[in-house]
């Protein structure tokens, strides 16, 4: 009898700790390399919005060409992208959005190299879709930096 109340004390002591080790959230402290990522990201994401920004502006005012000129430089997001690094495990979140972003901004290049100023409404449309996934991550970076923080 006594070894069953023992057996059950040690089943429920190594049941909170494989809950506390599951369950708990993850580490939300920047050390030094996490604040690189964090200046890499927001240089990567200010450009890339500034890019799709003005092909977004130059297709819906400016001639046909210089719309599909812009959307044709800013067709590789991923690999710059990839050049930030990996982020803080409590960062990756930023990271998909960013990836999001990379695939509106990559499938409206594919559509402007395939079909040209005829898709430009699509292509349009594509990169508002990536200009609201950049600022999502823009806006989810400023709150978990924030949250690391206090």
């Amino acid at each position: 009898m006594k070894g069953i109340g023992i057996f059950v004390a040690l089943l429920l002591v190594a049941g909170g700790v494989a809950m506390y080790v599951f369950t708990r959230p993850p580490d939300r402290t920047l050390d030094a390399q996490g604040e690189a990522w964090v200046k890499r990201f927001e240089v990567w994401r200010d450009e890339m919005a500034r890019r799709t920004d003005r092909a977004y502006v130059a297709i819906g005012t400016q001639s046909d060409v210089a719309g599909v000129r812009l959307v044709d430089r800013i067709g590789a997001c991923t690999t710059p992208l990839a050049r930030v690094g990996d982020p803080p495990g409590f960062l990756k979140i930023v990271v998909k959005d960013a990836n999001n972003a990379c695939g509106e901004i990559e499938y409206a290049a594919s559509l402007n190299t395939s079909y040209g100023a005829s898709s430009l409404a699509t292509t349009r449309q594509h990169l508002h879709g990536a200009e609201q996934w950049l600022a999502q991550a823009k806006l989810e970076l400023s709150e978990q930096v924030a949250a690391s923080r206090s």
